[in-house]
């Protein structure tokens, strides 16, 4: 596919009526469904626009600009990796589109952007231009077919009440170490032996090999374990949400916890330990916010700060340690139109 010169801008044309915001996605599916829930809740038409394939965690991003032509959009929603491609799209534009940034911005000044919406889990100072949202804008998967899956795990000897486990993997905060996973499996085992229910589990894209097979060698009671296969349109998971009588997931996807939040079962978090590596990098990082205010070192992620913050409004529980206290609220769920009426100012 055919890649422009992104030095050499087109043209400048009129904003396209017909979709007037573009979507600038990567493949992570947890980015994209955010940024396709701020669209609709903007209300406005819109035109979404895959301009970068990115690893499952870290590694470089490949981006393709091919799709990136007049008429231009008045708004561009970037989110995370994808920001150089609203960066060159606005340059193409000579200025006429103006950059919603969800995530942490890289390698240019916040100043450049018009809006930055940091996850909660970012650590970035206030700016007249940052949005703060207390959660991600991920919404609650269905499955067609939950009665079928019911019936299957009744008929199977998996009896109520269902305990939902969902385990992330490998980031560059957490190493997801094999002591962790055996802790994982003790802590659940332990809950559902206490309840007298059953478990169910699913992995996801970045749960490793390794992690599973520690967490099956490991687990003292029998449990229904689903191991991620991409575009399995079987996958049982948002049936298992559906199903469950209670919800617990690691502690390494803030939009993973989101989703469950919203699901309105009561949560509790498996925290995963943030690498020593990391640790120190985040530390280094606080001594120079105006380096990362310039786009010239990334912002920190402290994904633990905001699980205890949860925790503290009991919101969710901490396995092994707390229990949720306050059930899911739909009005005090609006960070996603708060964001969107901030958003329609600049259309």
């Amino acid at each position: 596919m055919a890649v422009r010169n992104l030095s050499e801008p087109a043209e400048e044309q009129e904003p396209s009526a017909a979709a007037p915001v573009w979507l600038l996605t990567g493949n992570r599916p947890g980015e994209v469904s955010q940024q396709r829930a701020l669209a609709e809740a903007i209300g406005v038409p819109f035109q979404e626009i895959q301009v970068a394939t990115l690893a499952a965690a870290g590694g470089r991003a490949r981006f393709d600009d091919s799709a990136l032509h007049p008429p231009w959009p008045r708004l561009a929603i970037s989110f995370g990796k994808t920001l150089p491609m609203a960066l060159a799209l606005r340059k193409l534009s000579k200025g006429v589109t103006r950059i919603v940034q969800l995530g942490r911005p890289r390698g240019v000044h916040r100043n450049e952007i018009d809006l930055i919406v940091p996850m909660p889990q970012d650590v970035m100072r206030d700016a007249p231009n940052v949005h703060r949202i207390r959660m991600p804008f991920n919404g609650v998967r269905r499955h067609a077919r939950t009665d079928e899956v019911e019936r299957r795990l009744l008929a199977a000897g998996f009896a109520r009440p269902y305990s939902t486990l969902i385990i992330g993997g490998r980031t560059r905060q957490h190493a997801f170490a094999e002591h962790e996973i055996t802790e994982l499996a003790d802590r659940i085992g332990e809950r559902v032996r206490e309840r007298g229910g059953s478990l169910l589990v699913s992995t996801s894209p970045r749960t490793s090999a390794e992690t599973i097979a520690s967490f099956r060698q490991r687990l003292r009671v029998p449990a229904l374990i689903y191991e991620f296969v991409p575009d399995d349109r079987d996958n049982p998971l948002g049936a298992y949400m559906q199903l469950a009588d209670e919800l617990v997931v690691t502690g390494d996807s803030a939009s993973m916890i989101a989703e469950c939040w919203r699901s309105g079962r009561p949560l509790l978090v498996a925290p995963m330990r943030t690498s020593f590596r990391y640790r120190l990098v985040r530390r280094m990082r606080s001594l120079v916010p105006w380096l990362v205010e310039r786009g010239q070192v990334p912002a920190s992620v402290d994904i633990e700060r905001w699980i205890l913050q949860l925790e503290r409004q009991g919101d969710v529980g901490v396995l092994g340690r707390s229990e949720p206290r306050r059930a899911y609220d739909a009005q005090r769920d609006d960070d996603l139109q708060r964001t969107a009426q901030r958003i329609r100012c600049l259309l």
